[in-house]
Formats: structure tokens, C-alpha cells, sequence
């Protein structure tokens, strides 16, 4: 049985995915032009693990019980949602403070520590879970050997690990961080305002849902 070509299909679905400007590019991109090449490495670590933790948990089946439990995959989203929020006013309140004769102090965005807040922007979306599962259904066949789960975990720890790094190196260059300083309310202000509004987002498709199931 030849599968190779099934990872690949699961590699590039992954990383295209990945490239998509989200929440994990924000919270790379902001603590790597605030902070240091250090901090940016961090938050990157969490983005990683978090992500290796949803695939794993959808090759034990989680995803397929998030969708039978509805009720918990509707809370779950429902807790992300408010969390993406929570980062956003966090940056928002950061762009609208008066910065003075310096800058004001960058804002903490989970505790005090980047990986937290890597860990918890990815942890904070269980569609992963569920968009895994479903990926698994379609690309593998129902009785994949033993090799090809670990494997899989492998190449999204891999590709996330170099797309989500070459992104801290490039916004914690010389060039990005003082292009972050002279533009940094903007910028402020922009990226807390893509975490609101994907959390509003997540939040009016659970309403969507909840009227729907309510209607019916």
C-alpha cells in the first residue's frame, strides 16, 4: 500500500493551512517584533505543541466525539472564542494607551511567558481537532498501518516548527522591530482588532448553531 502520496496531500493541506494569517501568526509575528528573537522562538513552541497535541487527539478519536457531543465542542468553541477576545481588547487597550516620551509596556498576552501564549491561541481553536479528523477520513484509508499516525505527527511538527520559525526570524530582524516601533499603535490596534474579530466570528457561528438547534 503506497501512502506516500497521502502525506503529501496531508502535508501540503497542512501547510497551506498554516500560511493562512490567523491567531498563532499574530501571536508569533507580535511577540517577535516586541520582544526578542528569544520570546518569538518561544511563542513558536507553543503554537507546535499545541498543534501536535490536536492531531494527536484526533488520531484518538476526540475530534469524531467533539462532533457526536455537540454540546462540548460548542463549549469549547465557545471558551476559544472568548479568549481570542480577550487577547484582542488586551491589544487593542495597548494601542489606544498614551505611549508618552517611551513605549509603554507591551501587554501580557497569556500570564507571562510567550510559549503560554502560543499554547493557548492554538489550544484555544478545537476546530483542529474536528478539521484533522475529517482530514484523516478523507486522505487515509480506514486501516492505515501503525506507522503512518506518527509519521503524520512528524511532518506537522516539522513544517509548523520551520513556517512558524522562519516567521519569528523575520519579524524579530533589526528591519521588522524598528519598523514595529515607528508603527507600533497601528499595529497594535490592527492585531487586536483580527483577534476580536475572529473571536466575534467563532462566537456568531455558535449563535448561528444554537438558534438553528433551537429552531428545529
Amino acid at each position: 500500500m503506497d501512502l506516500v502520496p497521502n502525506l503529501i496531500g496531508l502535508a501540503t493541506m497542512h501547510i497551506l493551512m498554516a500560511m493562512l494569517p490567523g491567531p498563532n501568526t499574530v501571536v508569533v509575528g507580535w511577540y517577535s517584533a516586541t520582544r526578542s528573537r528569544s520570546d518569538g522562538l518561544k511563542a513558536v513552541a507553543g503554537v507546535v505543541v499545541a498543534s501536535l497535541l490536536w492531531v494527536v487527539l484526533a488520531i484518538g478519536g476526540v475530534g469524531a466525539l467533539l462532533l457526536e457531543a455537540g454540546w462540548l465542542y460548542r463549549a469549547l468553541r465557545f471558551v476559544g472564542a472568548a479568549y481570542l477576545i480577550y487577547v484582542g481588547v488586551r491589544l487593542l487597550r495597548a494601542g489606544f494607551a498614551p505611549k508618552g516620551n517611551g513605549q509603554a509596556a507591551p501587554p501580557q498576552l497569556a500570564g507571562r511567558n510567550p510559549f503560554t501564549a502560543g499554547l493557548m491561541t492554538t489550544l484555544s481553536n478545537p476546530k483542529s481537532a474536528v478539521f484533522w479528523t475529517s482530514a484523516f477520513l478523507v486522505a487515509l484509508p480506514p486501516h492505515a498501518p501503525d506507522w503512518v499516525y506518527p509519521t503524520i505527527v512528524a511532518i506537522i511538527g516539522v513544517q509548523s516548527t520551520l513556517w512558524y520559525g522562519t516567521l519569528a526570524l523575520f519579524f524579530s530582524t533589526g528591519v521588522a522591530q524598528k519598523l514595529y516601533q515607528r508603527i507600533a499603535r497601528a499595529l497594535d490596534l490592527l492585531a487586536g482588532g483580527v483577534m476580536v474579530a475572529l473571536g466575534l466570528k467563532l462566537a456568531d457561528e455558535l449563535r448561528r448553531e444554537v438558534f438553528i438547534k433551537a429552531a428545529s
